[in-house]
């Protein structure tokens, strides 16, 4: 995985809405705002916390209840996401980036990214269950997102002990990773739908693999013997749960869906 050179605060990074909806909550907010002053004190409360709450996601394009709805975190790690990113938008520039230039720095950062990849994942397997009609598939799913959520309360862990803010970085490379599984859920026929599940859910496998090998190596390099061992394992299990999930594409899922008919070739009948 690429690296970047430096760790950028939240709000530099890309959020989850566009320009136009950046444009209509601040012309919102600002209205709200304005009309903050009428009424009674609860009305005025009310109003200017919408207000707030409204002007915060058009100042950092990002909205904790789009991402809450859509499975990417919940509404309380999203309103926390939404207003550091705030916070960091009035930080100066010198006090929200910083080389890395030690491997300490190196680890901690692919521990967030690790840490913001298992939530991700956790959120794309529970949204997938229900999804998945091959009974096999839907419940080494509802497995793994159960396992992901021990291996995220792992990594909070191990930030902790070295002081490190798990929510601090986003794993951007699984995000896209996610979004194109969303794709696939959407634009696949019910008939293949599995198959691309299977297929979307590998390469994200395969990534996750190569980051829990990634901090293995640095753990060992840094003198963490006990841990680089534990990411080892991790990463072994990963390989494990990647390959029953190809097995079963192998001998199920992509058979079921090469035997389907495209509905607009199946053959017609006369009467």
């Amino acid at each position: 995985m690429q690296l970047p050179t430096r760790r950028f605060s939240l709000s530099q990074r890309p959020g989850n809405i566009g320009a136009a909806e950046r444009w209509i909550s601040a012309a919102a907010g600002v209205g709200l705002l304005l009309s903050a002053s009428r009424g009674g004190a609860f009305g005025r409360l009310a109003r200017a916390s919408a207000a707030a709450s409204l002007l915060a996601r058009a100042s950092t394009g990002y909205c904790a209840v789009k991402s809450a709805l859509q499975g990417e975190a919940t509404l309380q790690d999203g309103l926390k996401q939404q207003w550091q990113r705030l916070a960091d938008s009035f930080v100066a520039p010198s006090r929200v980036t910083r080389s890395i230039d030690s491997m300490e720095t190196l680890y901690a950062l692919e521990l967030q990214e690790l840490y913001s990849a298992e939530i991700q994942l956790g959120a794309l397997a529970n949204k997938l269950v229900p999804v998945v009609a091959n009974g096999p598939l839907a419940f080494r799913l509802q497995e793994y997102a159960t396992e992901l959520q021990t291996r995220r309360s792992d990594l909070d862990d191990v930030l902790a002990r070295i002081g490190v803010d798990a929510r601090e970085h986003t794993d951007d490379a699984m995000q896209a990773l996610v979004a194109e599984a969303d794709k696939m859920v959407q634009v696949c026929a019910e008939s293949v739908r599995d198959a691309a599940i299977a297929a979307s859910l590998q390469r994200i496998i395969h990534y996750k693999i190569a980051g829990y090998g990634i901090i293995a190596s640095y753990a060992k390099a840094l003198g963490r013997h006990e841990q680089a061992g534990h990411f080892a394992q991790l990463a072994d299990r990963d390989k494990a749960i990647d390959a029953e999930i190809s097995e079963l594409a192998k001998a199920t899922l992509n058979l079921e869906a090469a035997r389907s008919i495209p509905i607009e070739s199946a053959p017609m009948t006369t009467h």
